[in-house]
């Protein structure tokens, strides 16, 4: 599955999950079993007002998450991202973090919420990269994350006001409380711009990455190398981590919990390998730790896997040693496809998917 497919309906997960954990966190608000668009307009005017009391804010991110037609009632109302502006920039810090939280909701909604979002608080969320209270922090850094995958103008506004710069200045001494939020925010930022990055940039990136050892601690982590890995600037640096990729593959590619995991493993080996040197090759083809019945059993049960995208990376994989400069390569490649029993079927199942 793509990345954009996957935050598409990860997005629906996260205004299901979010809902939900609201509503546990925060209990059964009084007599409302559901927020109503009316509820929405009614709190929202108050708001405007500075007349919203604090219970009724603490719940308002809340309402918003429930579904898209709440978020789009609270746009609708003239000024109310001004009024999140307003807190978020204020000096109150219980008003500064229900603003961002409703910020952060509003933005898992869909396009032209996010764009109009983006276009309102944007300087001030990155104003906040540099705070001190982990809690606003943790929520802005997640804002961005989500107006990053939910719309390119948001994207662009981010960009043009050098937003990355500061996202990795937090990856390299931030709290590792909130840290998966930077890397959420990166894993969006870098497969939507990609092409806007500078080598300076995914240098310092990758390096960064690999340096806080974060590898499978969480899926993110590792598809956030997977996306770095596609950029040349990245090769060297991976080759550290390689020797990991590839045992982790070995022990988890029978584990269906592990499935971005194991995707985004395939597809760093694929990118790094291609053009390497073939001693880099032989972390795979020819490591020590596994004999070669090892290596057939891996790449078989890669190429029969139940998930689509996993024999499609697989197959990409060996296309490209296939394929790679060095006949040394090419030649173990040819020796080692007679062993591949599943590469026939994989191919085919890949094929008709088109």
């Amino acid at each position: 599955m793509e990345l954009r497919e996957a935050a598409l309906i990860k997005r629906k997960e996260n205004r299901l999950s979010a809902w939900n954990k609201s509503r546990i966190n925060l209990g059964e608000y009084p007599g409302v079993e559901l927020f109503s668009i009316e509820y929405i307009d009614k709190k929202v005017k108050l708001l405007k007002r500075k007349r919203i009391s604090l219970a009724d804010y603490r719940y308002l991110p809340n309402a918003l998450i429930q579904s898209e037609e709440n978020i789009n009632a609270f746009l609708k109302v003239d000024q109310s991202l001004s009024s999140l502006v307003r807190d978020l920039s204020g000096n109150d810090p219980i008003f500064q973090l229900y603003s961002a939280n409703c910020c952060c909701n509003i933005a898992l909604g869909n396009t032209k919420a996010c764009t109009a979002l983006g276009k309102a608080v944007i300087p001030y969320l990155i104003v906040k990269l540099e705070s001190l209270n982990y809690a606003l922090l943790d929520v802005c850094i997640w804002t961005i994350g989500n107006l990053v995958a939910g719309s390119n103008k948001a994207f662009s506004i981010l960009h043009a006001q050098h937003c990355l710069k500061y996202v990795i200045l937090l990856l390299h001494n931030c709290d590792d409380s909130v840290l998966p939020s930077v890397i959420y925010a990166l894993l969006h930022y870098i497969y939507v711009g990609f092409h806007k990055i500078s080598e300076s940039e995914m240098s310092e990136l990758i390096e960064v990455t690999i340096k806080r050892n974060l590898l499978y601690k969480n899926p993110n982590y590792i598809w956030l190398l997977a996306l770095l890995s596609s950029s040349p600037i990245c090769t060297k640096s991976l080759y550290t981590i390689l020797p990991q990729v590839v045992d982790y593959l070995y022990v988890t590619f029978s584990n269906s919990d592990g499935i971005v995991q194991i995707t985004a493993s395939i597809r760093i080996l694929a990118n790094t390998l291609h053009n390497s040197y073939e001693d880099r090759i032989d972390i795979l083809l020819r490591n020590p730790k596994y004999s070669n019945e090892d290596l057939y059993i891996l790449l078989n049960k890669l190429l029969s896997h139940p998930y689509m995208h996993i024999r499609r990376e697989t197959m990409w994989l060996i296309g490209n040693l296939y394929n790679h400069k060095s006949s040394s390569v090419n030649k173990n490649i040819r020796d080692l496809i007679p062993f591949l029993l599943a590469l026939n079927q994989a191919f085919s199942s890949v094929e008709n998917s088109v």
